[in-house]
């Protein structure tokens, strides 16, 4: 089988599907990327994807939220988060500047080439106005992608309208991006189109582990006759949720079903994308191990993902 590892966005909340995967490499005694054909990673997730690809465990980007989060998203109390909002409404809520100093800590100089995994990470062309992907060296036609910085890639995909100013991208002249959870938030189809699409691989021979950043129950009526102030984030969060949903049915439609999913479903207002308080980032830790060591999940993981027989070697096209 092609086994497609995808992993959700969802801010902070990273730290859950990085706990998952955490967990599993501990459990199995194997690394995730050895045992994937292709990694498609949106927003955190595309964080998680490249510092897989570019050879750090899970358990060391476990420590990257622990470390980094409260930097990258500051102001945890009701006094602060108000403050917070308020900027929210007419500009950026966080710094761009304080992200990219904390990816540059993890990821250095690399480039998005480096990686020992096919890696897609979804975007969008803030200036161009369309569907973007960034693209590992996987076939003749990605020359263009692959000489760029990881840090580079890691801030197209995660730039969060609201929360987060457009990356440019040097690499692509005069490009800017933003997150690409504004149409792909859970990769999972966009992967399983990569596979099918461009490396020709049948449907049939498609596997895929779907980790998410966590669910809460979202109810749109109490919004349903709001205006932009009273929606605020919700509109965001509406954004994110409902094309999660449609994009895990489709891909498990298409895949007769073999798309395994682990995620935890969360109480309403337990965890949002930018609360990092240390308290919160230990939880999503624990709850992501808990989750990965489940009977349920393991007994699907193991056989059908972090098995015997490691993926096979990537080899991109240009270096």
């Amino acid at each position: 089988m092609f086994r497609i590892l995808s992993l959700d966005g969802g801010g902070i909340k990273g730290a859950f599907p990085a706990s998952v995967l955490a967990a599993l490499e501990h459990d199995t005694g194997k690394s995730a990327v050895d045992y994937f054909d292709l990694i498609v990673g949106t927003s955190t997730g595309g964080i998680i994807a490249l510092g897989l690809g570019l050879g750090k465990s899970a358990a060391e980007i476990v420590e990257f939220y622990r470390q980094y989060g409260p930097t990258i998203f500051p102001g945890t109390s009701l006094v602060e988060r108000t403050a917070g909002l308020w900027r929210q409404l007419w500009g950026p809520k966080h710094s761009h500047d304080v992200l990219r100093e904390a990816l540059s800590s993890v990821l250095g100089t690399k480039r998005f080439g480096d990686s020992k995994c096919r890696l897609v990470i979804p975007t969008y062309d803030a200036i161009g106005g369309r569907l973007f992907l960034l693209k590992t060296a996987h076939h003749e036609r990605f020359k263009f992608d692959y000489k760029s910085l990881a840090v580079d890639v890691a801030l197209a995909t995660s730039a969060a309208p609201t929360y987060f100013k457009a990356s440019p991208f040097p690499e692509h002249a005069g490009a800017s991006y933003v997150d690409g959870g504004v149409w792909a938030n859970c990769p999972a189809l966009a992967g399983v189109v990569e596979a099918h699409a461009f490396l020709n691989v049948p449907l049939d021979e498609i596997d895929v582990l779907s980790i998410g950043t966590t669910t809460t129950p979202f109810n749109i009526a109490q919004h349903a006759d709001a205006g932009i102030a009273q929606w605020n984030a919700g509109l965001v969060d509406l954004m994110f949720n409902v094309q999660v949903e449609a994009a895990r049915a489709q891909a498990g439609l298409l895949l007769n079903g073999r798309l395994h999913r682990i995620d935890f479903v969360a109480s309403a207002g337990q965890f949002s994308l930018d609360n990092a308080s240390p308290e919160k980032i230990d939880q999503l830790i624990q709850l992501g191990r808990g989750e990965a060591v489940k009977k349920a999940n393991l007994d699907v993981v193991r056989p059908r993902f972090m098995n015997d027989s490691p993926a096979a070697r990537f080899e991109p096209f240009y270096h």
